[in-house]
């Protein structure tokens, strides 16, 4: 699994510490409250959990570390309703717990975060763990942008990571489900994939993902496919270049991919959406808002 990078700061920096004799955070975001034992089957998982897939035998192992030398650190969860609890922060615990384990109650801390808080906070802790494939890493940015309305720049500035980094793993998500498959199961490099974003359609990326894997080229033998790919006259080059730099523009204004089309100066703007909300916040973006 390819390890994240470029976080600047831990979730502790984002989740207050347990108050001491200091008086309470001020940022109504995230407040803690106290901390206590709660039954398992009143906490339920967090909507905004970014990892999608949990393996049977990691969690086992943590499951033996949990019984050897109990629960180091509590679960971070927040009322929801009456006897009612959703998780923040430690979602693999909570399964060795609740599915292995079979422990009635756990220690836990009481917060108050609001909705955007919660994502942001699920995304950072699975960061910092190395929890996440890289297509997860993606798939959260790309949902912590749709819902909070952020440029690329402004996540970035968040997370204290850097806007290529949020921007490039974005990238990953226009390639073929097959390509994101391959990412996922460690078989392709998310480097060399985002190399192979730029060929003109499905077939011809799946193709290429398919012979870097079976011929193991490395990023240097596939960047030098790519040019001759890209291969074109010195004029076309430069216009390319051009554009290219409009559409990263594009791209981090509206938070999703921009693609130009252009003929000598004639062309069409194409911006994509995945969801009815993502389309509106683009509208939104714009200055156009519903009659």
């Amino acid at each position: 699994m390819a390890k994240s990078r470029g976080l600047g700061r831990g979730l502790d920096s984002l989740i207050a510490p347990p108050p001491k004799r200091e008086p309470p955070p001020a940022n109504p975001a995230v407040a803690q409250v106290s901390s206590f034992e709660l039954p398992v089957g009143k906490i339920s998982p967090s909507r905004w959990q970014p990892r999608r897939d949990f393996d049977t035998e990691s969690l086992e192992e943590l499951a033996h570390s949990i019984e050897a030398h109990d629960l180091i650190n509590p679960l971070v969860v927040r009322k929801t309703k009456d006897d009612a609890y959703e998780l923040i922060a430690g979602e693999r615990r909570l399964r060795a717990i609740r599915d292995i384990l079979k422990w009635e109650k756990v220690q836990v801390r009481l917060m108050t975060a609001e909705d955007a808080k919660m994502r942001e906070l699920a995304l950072v802790e699975n960061l910092q763990r190395k929890d996440l494939n890289p297509i997860e890493v993606a798939a959260a940015y790309h949902e912590l942008l749709k819902e909070s309305d952020l440029t690329h720049e402004a996540l970035a500035d968040r997370l204290k990571t850097k806007r290529p980094t949020i921007t490039n793993a974005i990238r990953l998500l226009e390639l073929p489900e097959e390509v994101k498959s391959l990412i996922e199961e460690g078989k392709l490099h998310p480097t060399i994939a985002r190399s192979i974003v730029s060929l003109p359609n499905p077939v011809a990326q799946i193709k290429l993902a398919r012979r870097i894997i079976e011929e193991d080229l490395s990023a240097r033998q596939v960047e030098r496919l790519m040019s001759k790919k890209r291969s074109k006259p010195a004029s076309e080059k430069k216009r390319s270049l051009h554009i290219e730099d409009l559409e990263d523009r594009l791209r981090r204004h509206f938070g999703t991919k921009a693609t130009i089309e252009d003929n000598k100066g004639r062309g069409r703007i194409i911006l994509e959406y995945y969801s009815v909300a993502e389309a509106q916040r683009i509208l939104d973006r714009m200055g156009l808002t519903p009659e």
